[in-house]
């Protein structure tokens, strides 16, 4: 069986089409709890991908990464961002939109069509484990670049950069020389993640004590 048709290989591009699609979830989301829901399945699928990768080359290290992509970017990062951020900040729904959620969907079709003929399969070097899922991964990229543009809240920024992430690692790990790279730039990239959320979290807290006025804590003292 060639690898066109391998299992491994029609799963691998399935998982990539279904990160794209909960990239485009994302973008055209308003409530923030589904916009972070959206990002945990992405990154999900993304953890399942890495697996994809890590069965089709039996490599233990790579099964290792999809566990911590799993536990960090689908299960850590998403739970932290929850309760210290959406719950404790009190998000509920993102009105500070640049752009209307139609127009920023059209855009990301645009995007998305200018992947795939920037990054057509015929035109990329190997070694690659699957040039199909290339052209995807920088729509979920460029998604993810978007979704920082159009939104101006902090946190909905934040999410949109860990989409960055997550498709800069989706396209990774096609890259079966650089490994090691790989392993290198995610460690990076998630200590990058936790200082913005870090920083997110003061900020909002920042936000909330300035906009308080005289008379609410005169009312508070009663």
């Amino acid at each position: 069986m060639t690898q066109a048709t391998s299992p491994d290989t029609i799963l691998l591009n399935l998982a990539s089409v279904l990160i794209l699609l909960c990239a485009f979830a994302c973008l055209g989301s308003k409530l923030f709890d589904r916009y972070l829901g959206y990002y945990a399945l992405q990154s999900v699928l993304l953890s399942a991908a890495a697996a994809i990768v890590a069965e089709k080359l039996d490599s233990p290290a790579l099964w290792a990464l999809a566990v911590l992509t799993l536990l960090i970017k689908g299960l850590g990062i998403p739970v932290a961002t929850r309760r210290y951020l959406v719950a404790r900040l009190s998000l509920k729904r993102d009105a500070a939109i640049t752009l209307g959620l139609s127009t920023s969907l059209i855009i990301g079709a645009g995007l998305t069509a200018l992947a795939y003929f920037a990054m057509r399969p015929a035109t990329l070097p190997g070694p690659l484990l699957d040039t199909a899922a290339v052209p995807l991964a920088m729509a979920v990229v460029l998604l993810g670049g978007l979704c920082m543009v159009v939104r101006r809240h902090t946190i909905a920024q934040l999410l949109g950069w860990l989409i960055v992430e997550n498709g800069a690692f989706l396209g990774a790990i096609t890259l079966v020389a650089t490994f090691p790279f790989i392993v290198e730039a995610g460690i990076f990239l998630d200590l990058v993640a936790g200082v913005l959320i870090m920083l997110a979290l003061v900020s909002g807290l920042a936000q909330r004590l300035a906009s308080a006025s005289a008379s609410d804590l005169r009312r508070l003292k009663g």
